[in-house]
């Protein structure tokens, strides 16, 4: 997944305007909740001889499987979105339909009028003209489900692979240095000689374990919904599928419609009997 790191260096026990705010929310947060349930850590592992703190394995797998599921969801909306735009010139300027006359159908039709006022006359003309007339009808067809994907059909996929990943890689991203800050406080405290000392670096671990737990916090609400958020673009998905199957009926009707209209009857296939063929 693409990463927008806003990785910011937290000093021990110095804490700007910005993370005051932050630390308050989430003091506000880990009150009602109770942060010895939000605390996603394992404190006291060590490495060497330095004491540091590690995401709980299970916490960190849950991590990787959402981060895992917002790059399916964006492969699959770019999968979606090539059903119903041929183009990738397009999709590369962020849109799903055509400028107006740069559409396929709308093209071919423009060529298809043309060819009949000035190649040809009468009822070729005619028969032209019927296939223009045609192409224009499913042009407007494409344009109407190319629309609808992005503004229904798959919005909340679009929504989750834009606005919620960003904030999903932000808050990721602040994890590990959280994580560093508070076991640097966390010595800092160790090495307190005086109460005094002791009380307002405690004050700062505190305010570290809060904020980091503020964090955690916002990752695992995103972990909890991932059932029901599965569900819905599921449905989604289906919903398409029926939009494109509707699409795909309109072109086929207009094409049976035109050749119809202009005389033209499917033909069986002839095959002949091998007796009959003997004698």
């Amino acid at each position: 997944m693409d990463k927008n790191p806003e990785d910011q260096k937290i000093k021990p026990g110095v804490e700007d305007d910005d993370q005051s705010k932050k630390t308050k929310a989430a003091m506000q947060e880990a009150s009602t909740i109770g942060w010895g349930r939000r605390l996603k850590t394992h404190i006291g592992q060590k490495t060497g001889f330095v004491e540091q703190t590690k995401l709980e394995p299970r916490f960190e797998r849950n991590i990787e499987k959402l981060i895992s599921y917002h790059n399916i969801i964006y492969k699959m909306v770019d999968a979606i979105e090539l059903q119903v735009q041929i183009d990738p010139k397009i999709l590369a300027q962020r849109r799903v339909s055509a400028p107006n006359g740069e559409n396929e159908w709308d093209k071919l039709g423009g060529w298809l009028h043309y060819l009949a006022i000035s190649q040809f006359t009468e009822k070729q003309a005619k028969i032209l003209d019927s296939y223009s007339r045609m192409c224009g009808k499913i042009g407007q067809k494409e344009n109407q489900v190319q629309r609808r994907t992005r503004s229904h059909l798959i919005k909340r996929m679009r929504l989750y692979t834009g606005d919620d990943t960003e904030e999903l890689n932000k808050c990721v991203d602040a994890l590990q240095p959280l994580l560093t800050a508070l076991d640097d406080t966390r010595r800092v405290m160790k090495s307190a000689k005086v109460s005094k000392d002791l009380t307002a670096r405690g004050q700062a671990y505190q305010s570290m374990i809060l904020a980091f737990n503020h964090k955690a916090g916002e990752i695992q609400g995103w972990i909890d919904e991932v059932t029901t958020v599965v569900t819905l673009h599921q449905n989604e998905l289906i919903r398409f599928a029926r939009e494109v199957a509707v699409y795909n009926d309109a072109v086929y009707n207009n094409l049976n419609e035109t050749m119809l209209r202009l005389g033209y009857l499917p033909h069986k296939k002839i095959v002949k009997d091998p007796k009959i063929a003997a004698e």
